[in-house]
C-alpha cells in the first residue's frame, strides 16, 4: 500500500471537499453587485465528503441527545431526588450545565433558557464535526477497500461554505432575537421603560428606551401593530442616538434632531458593516483554525515520504510521529476551544441584541 494514502502527495488534499457522483443541481445565477463588489456566476452544485460529514454529524445529535433525554428521565422517574449520572451521561450532563451556566447564563441572564436550544446544538455540531475530522476515516476506509473507495471523510468545518453556513444561522439568530424582544417590550407595554428607575447614566440613548421610546405609556401595544413596529423600531435603535434631545420645544431642538438623524444615518451604516463583519469573523475563525492543524499534520507527515532510503525514513519517521501525536492532542484542544468559542461570541452578540443597551 502507497505511504501516499496516510500522508497525501499534497497537504490540501485533506482539507479540499471531494466531489461524489454527478452534479445535484445547477443554479443559473449570475448577479453582480454594486460598485463590482462581488460576482455570483452560475455554478453546479455536488454531494461532497464535507456534506457527508455534517449529515453524519446531525444523525450522530439525532440519535445521542434523545437517548440522553431518556437516560435522564429513567434516572428521575419514581425518586424523590434524581440519581447522579455516570459515565458519558455525566460527562454530557457537565457540558451542557457548563454551556449554559458558565457561558450562557452571565450573559443573557434571564432570557438563558430561551436560547439554550439553539446555542446547545450550535455548540455541539461544530464540536462534533471538529471531531470527526479528526479521525482519519478516510485513510481508514481506502486501505480496507484496498484503494477503491477514497475521501469518505474530512472535516466539515474545514469548509469555508459550512462555517458561513453557521454564521448566517448566527446571523438571522441575532437579529431576529432583537427585533423579536422589542415586539415582546410593546406588547407589554414596557419599551422605552428599561431605564426610567436609578438609571441616569445612558446619555447616548443608545437603547430600547431612546427619543422614540420616552415618550411611550405603558399601555401595551396589539400583537399586530406591535409586528409591523417592531422592526423599525429595531433598525431605530440600532445606532446610537448622540444629540436626541428629551424634549422638542424650541428651534434648537429641532436642530439637534436634524444633527441627530445626520449622526444616526452615518452611524448605522457603520454598525450595519459592523453588523456583517461579526457573523464573517466567526466564520473565518472557525475554517482558519480546522484547515491549519490538518495541513500541518499532512506536511509534516509528508516528510516520510520526502525521505530518501528505508534508513532514513525510519529514523525520521520516529520524531515525526511523535511530533504528530502531540499536534492532534493540541487539534484536539483546538477542536473544543474553536466550538466553545463560536457559541460564546454568538451568546455575545444575541446579549447585546436583546439587551435594552444594544
Amino acid at each position: 500500500m502507497k505511504p501516499l494514502i496516510l500522508a497525501g502527495s499534497d497537504p490540501l488534499d485533506h482539507v479540499l471537499p471531494h466531489r461524489f457522483g454527478e452534479k445535484l443541481f445547477h443554479w443559473p445565477v449570475d448577479f453582480k453587485a454594486p460598485l463590482n463588489l462581488f460576482h455570483i456566476e452560475p455554478h453546479d452544485s455536488y454531494f461532497t465528503n464535507h456534506i457527508l460529514m455534517t449529515m453524519i454529524a446531525a444523525v450522530i445529535m439525532l440519535l445521542m441527545f434523545p437517548w440522553l433525554g431518556r437516560r435522564y428521565a429513567a434516572l428521575s422517574a419514581g425518586r424523590a431526588e434524581p440519581t447522579v449520572p455516570s459515565g458519558f451521561t455525566f460527562a454530557m450532563d457537565c457540558a451542557l450545565i457548563f454551556i449554559r451556566e458558565n457561558v450562557v447564563r452571565p450573559v443573557l441572564g434571564d432570557k438563558t433558557d430561551r436560547f439554550m436550544p439553539f446555542l446547545w446544538t450550535l455548540f455541539f455540531y461544530i464540536l462534533i464535526c471538529n471531531l470527526l475530522g479528526m479521525i482519519p476515516l478516510d485513510a481508514i476506509i481506502q486501505i480496507l477497500s484496498g484503494g477503491g473507495l477514497k475521501h469518505i471523510g474530512g472535516t466539515a468545518t474545514g469548509n469555508i461554505m459550512i462555517t458561513a453556513g453557521l454564521a448566517i444561522c448566527a446571523f438571522f439568530m441575532i437579529h431576529f432575537s432583537g427585533a423579536r424582544q422589542v415586539y415582546e417590550d410593546l406588547v407589554a407595554g414596557t419599551y422605552g421603560h428599561h431605564h426610567h428607575e436609578g438609571d441616569e447614566d445612558h446619555g447616548e440613548n443608545h437603547s430600547h428606551g431612546s427619543a422614540l421610546g420616552h415618550g411611550s405609556s405603558h399601555q401595551g401595544k396589539s400583537p399586530a401593530a406591535a409586528a409591523v413596529a417592531a422592526p423599525f423600531l429595531y433598525a431605530w435603535n440600532f445606532a446610537p442616538h448622540v444629540f436626541a434631545p428629551e424634549k422638542t420645544e424650541s428651534i434648537g431642538s429641532i436642530l439637534l434632531w436634524i444633527a441627530d438623524v445626520v449622526m444616526w444615518a452615518f452611524l448605522l451604516v457603520l454598525e450595519m458593516i459592523g453588523a456583517v463583519i461579526k457573523p464573517f469573523a466567526l466564520a473565518i475563525r472557525l475554517f482558519a483554525n480546522m484547515v491549519a492543524g490538518h495541513v500541518v499534520l499532512a506536511s509534516i507527515l509528508a516528510l516520510i515520504v520526502a525521505l530518501k532510503g528505508m534508513a532514513m525514513q525510519i529514523g525520521g519517521g520516529i520524531p515525526v510521529a511523535l511530533g504528530c501525536a502531540a499536534l492532534s492532542c493540541l487539534e484536539l484542544f483546538v477542536a473544543c476551544l474553536q466550538a466553545y468559542i463560536f457559541t460564546f461570541l454568538t451568546t455575545l452578540f444575541i446579549g447585546a441584541s436583546v439587551s435594552p443597551e444594544h
